[in-house]
């Protein structure tokens, strides 16, 4: 069991998402994709779980629980050889842990003391991330095939997010059969256990001696492949969430309380406020000047220590350390802002891919908090720092809002296809030899800004030969280059790339053969989905994205070659999809022009938009594929 802390935006580093999983029993033992046109097999199967909470009235509790799991698939002996109990150390306890492993013919094998041991979160990966997280680790012996691992487990939490609550989720993959799943939670009868679920039965049993006795159960026997591009699994995965808080406006008025003490407006926060907004007359470009300010001084580290998990720090510790999580760039924001007299909020979101809260008090699926501005009806996310004023990273876009200091649930907005757009020209001069020698320029904004400036940021420190191979690469190409491009971290100016490079022959000249369009190192958006085949069908529904891509390639002959044929291009309009091809020749020049709208209504795509997609990605590869015909 993982708990987690307000996270940061999609750019945080991958260690990160670790910390997302707070409060979240979950069964998340996803087994590998199955090999194409082979059944789907899972690596194990959860045949047995049995959980007791037994809740006091200031929200504390003592789990007991049993959990035992099939092992199907020699993928299974890995995946179930070990097994973490994950807990805050400074508000929980494990109190107790007996493991074993059953093998397939019975025998019962008492996992050791000495192979279950502590250890700290793994932060190995380089993440700014520090968290007082740690895990029991059961180290099961003698695991094959259709062995059952086992362990019981007693948990004390002594200290609790939110004093005087109690909640929990638990959600189930789909793709792992589950035989006996229980959990019972004992509270005091004063307190209501609300509920939301979905496959899961049960309810009130009984109230005896001044408690109430909530029994749920969950059984299924089927199971289904996971999906690359998922959604959340609140969208379509059985779940429950219990809760003593009704509504998320009560957990709300609740985690305003953890901000407002710490937005302060001290000497030198207005100090820096007033240098920072002096002689800009619009609130708005107010705003943009202190948001840029945080996104681009105050580096995001995560320290999910205690109630610091969900808890800021003071503004001034903020403003004094220039680093936090999410939650300290939203309240050192709010202080700079309220210093010059402009309001703001702190927003509740899932920062991943769930487009819906709960309709209880519970924390899933929110992982994240930026700042709203009601006066301008704004959201920023300063967590992100190739994001520039006025965007948002994907994953904040078209969610579900919980404003704290507005006491209600609004949306974020939904994305625009113009505003995420890559706009390239390419010039590729052909020679006899057929060697090419091009030139690209790319001028992006949105999530392709925001992509391209983080990927250029972080490769800076790479010879820029690994970097022109490894762009080639992409296509089949080979050659050489160079590239050009702004500041990655200056995000008051507009984002553009450059490019120049020699291509070596991709056809044989001289001679008869076609030539399909070369990329070269331009960004090659388009040519892209052609290698992201979608799944043949979704199950689930899915995320999925507006954007605009145009493409001007332009390839200028060498006169000893012949042009035969050009393709006609094509066109295609289904659905949320637009696409159109151009091949227009002047002599011996031609020029490709391409153009992609993808207008979605929200971020959160079903069966419908996904066969809209597959239809467009037959007809994409048929186009990418054409090639001029020469001699």
């Amino acid at each position: 069991m993982h708990r987690i802390a307000f996270a940061p935006a999609a750019t945080r580093l991958p260690g990160a998402l670790l910390a997302l999983l707070v409060l979240l029993p979950l069964l998340v033992f996803l087994p590998l994709r199955a090999w194409a046109g082979k059944a789907y097999t899972p690596s194990g199967a959860n045949e047995r779980s049995h959980s007791t909470y037994r809740v006091a009235a200031d929200g504390t509790y003592t789990r007991e629980e049993e959990h035992a799991y099939r092992v199907r698939t020699a993928r299974g002996v890995e995946s179930y050889g070990t097994r973490q109990i994950g807990y805050i150390s400074s508000q929980e306890s494990v109190l107790s842990v007996e493991a074993w492993t059953e093998t397939p013919d019975g025998t019962r094998i008492d996992v050791p003391p000495e192979a279950i041991r502590d250890r700290d979160e793994d932060n190995s990966d380089g993440s700014a991330e520090f968290s007082d997280t740690r895990f029991k680790v059961i180290i099961y012996p003698r695991i094959e095939v259709g062995s059952l691992v086992a362990y019981k487990a007693v948990t004390r939490v002594h200290e609790t997010a939110y004093p005087g609550v109690f909640k929990q989720t638990f959600a189930f993959s789909p793709g792992i059969a589950v035989a006996d799943w229980q959990a019972t939670f004992v509270l005091p009868a004063s307190s209501t256990l609300h509920v939301e679920a979905r496959g899961v039965t049960g309810g009130l049993e009984k109230t005896v001696e001044g408690l109430s006795y909530y029994t749920f159960r969950y059984r299924r026997n089927t199971v289904m492949p996971p999906q690359a591009d998922a959604a959340g699994r609140i969208h379509y995965a059985d779940y429950l969430m219990v809760s003593t808080l009704p509504d998320m406006r009560s957990l709300g008025r609740l985690a305003r309380a953890f901000f407002e003490p710490h937005v302060e407006i001290t000497p030198e926060i207005r100090a820096l406020a007033e240098q920072l907004t002096a002689g800009v007359r619009t609130d708005r470009d107010k705003v943009a000047a202190l948001y840029t300010w945080v996104a681009q001084n105050v580096r995001y580290v995560a320290v999910s220590l205690g109630q610091g998990r969900l808890v800021p720090r003071p503004a001034s510790t903020v403003l004094k350390n220039r680093y936090g999580d999410c939650k300290d760039h939203v309240v050192l924001l709010e202080s700079l802002l309220s210093a010059v007299g402009i309001a703001s909020s702190p927003a509740l979101i899932n920062s991943s891919d769930s487009y819906r809260l709960s309709t209880i008090g519970v924390q899933y699926p929110i992982d994240h908090v930026i700042t709203y501005v009601p006066a301008l009806d704004l959201y920023l996310d300063s967590t992100d720092p190739f994001a520039p004023f006025g965007t948002l990273p994907f994953g904040d876009y078209g969610k579900p809002v919980l404003l704290l200091a507005l006491d209600r649930i609004a949306r974020t907005p939904e994305m625009k296809a113009e505003e995420h757009a890559s706009r390239t020209e390419v010039t590729l001069d052909i020679r006899p030899d057929g060697v090419i020698a091009g030139t690209s320029s790319t001028r992006m904004t949105g999530l392709f800004e925001n992509a391209s400036r983080s990927n250029h940021h972080f490769a800076q420190s790479r010879p820029e030969a690994a970097r022109v191979k490894d762009l080639l690469y992409r296509f089949n190409e080979t050659g050489t280059g160079g590239m050009d491009h702004g500041d990655p971290a200056d995000i008051t100016r507009p984002w553009w790339v450059k490019a120049h490079f020699e291509l070596e022959p991709i056809a044989n000249m001289p001679g008869r053969g076609g030539l399909p369009v070369p990329v070269g190192l331009a960004p090659g958006e388009i040519a892209g989905l052609a290698s992201d085949k979608p799944e043949a069908e979704s199950n689930f529904p899915s995320t999925c994205a507006s954007r605009l891509v145009e493409e001007r390639y332009t390839l200028v002959f060498p006169a000893n070659v012949t042009i035969d044929e050009v393709p006609r291009g094509t066109w295609f309009r289904q659905g949320d999809v637009r696409y159109e091809s151009r091949f227009v020749r002047v002599g011996q020049r031609v020029t490709v022009q391409r153009r992609l709208k993808v207008q979605r209504a929200s971020n959160l795509c079903g069966v419908k938009e996904h066969r809209d997609w597959l239809a467009f990605y037959k007809v994409l590869q048929r186009d990418l594929r054409s090639q001029i015909i020469y001699r």
